[in-house]
């Protein structure tokens, strides 16, 4: 294994003296058709995770330019606990040959840095290295262009080891929850289950997200419903840290 300490401080200098550049708020984003959205998750190691936090803020430009042009979207990375929660909209037509071009000389270095931080789940499907996870819910709306909106992910444990309960908790009461989700500003909604874990991915246009959760948490209605799924949960819902987002 490479030593990665000496490249990550030799990538914090180079990256001092050459910041990559932010997009402004207010540039317009044309929209295009979402082939698929896909959520999934791997662990970081303890002694890499402040690093790990440190190196997503200082991404090659040449793996941002090779994400988009593999037709990744909106990709966001989460972080609780030692797990990390990546979602991403994919908009092309050929999956299989854009993760392959994906994997060019620029993004393999990358990968020689970020690949010792991570620790693949042992549930994962034979070939994956980021563990897919299983949708339960969506709620695909947005109201606002998606480079205006906060993005928020959540974690929570459920009672079960399976899905099955949970998604169909979510088919049956999908249409009482989407009027809630637009009273709190939230749209793009997408919850995803993997090892008897729940977690959420939402984009928020509001502009008091504390105030706007309190004010549903207030709603008789919402608490009732919040209740049928609480049932289903052992643990509260958990804010996760966002540590990478591209548009």
């Amino acid at each position: 294994m490479r030593n990665v300490s000496a490249v990550f401080i030799l990538l914090l200098i180079l990256f001092w003296f050459h910041p990559m550049k932010s997009q402004d708020k207010g540039a317009s984003v044309k929209p295009e058709t979402i082939t698929f959205r896909l959520g999934s998750l791997i662990k970081v190691r303890p002694e890499y995770e402040e690093r790990y936090i440190i190196l997503h803020k200082h991404v090659f430009p040449g793996v941002l330019d090779r994400i988009r042009r593999s037709n990744l979207r909106n990709y966001s990375i989460f972080l609780k606990d030692g797990i990390l929660f990546s979602y991403f909209e994919y908009v092309g037509a050929d999956y299989n040959g854009d993760m392959k071009a994906i994997a060019d000389t620029t993004t393999k270095e990358w990968w020689k840095l970020t690949d010792p931080m991570q620790e693949p789940l042992p549930t994962r499907k034979k070939g994956e290295w980021w563990a897919s996870m299983e949708e339960v819910f969506a709620a695909d709306t947005s109201v606002v262009p998606q480079i205006e909106v906060q993005r928020l992910a959540y974690v929570s444990q459920a009672k079960s080891k399976e899905a099955t309960g949970l998604a169909d908790f979510f088919k049956e009461n999908g249409a009482e929850i989407l009027p809630f989700l637009r009273k709190a500003h939230l749209g793009n909604v997408h919850i995803y289950f993997k090892d008897g874990s729940l977690y959420s991915y939402s984009e928020y246009d509001g502009a008091h997200w504390n105030s706007d959760l309190q004010s549903l948490k207030d709603d008789p209605a919402w608490a009732k419903l919040n209740d049928r799924l609480n049932a289903f949960l052992k643990a509260p819902w958990q804010e996760m840290k966002i540590v990478f987002h591209t548009n």
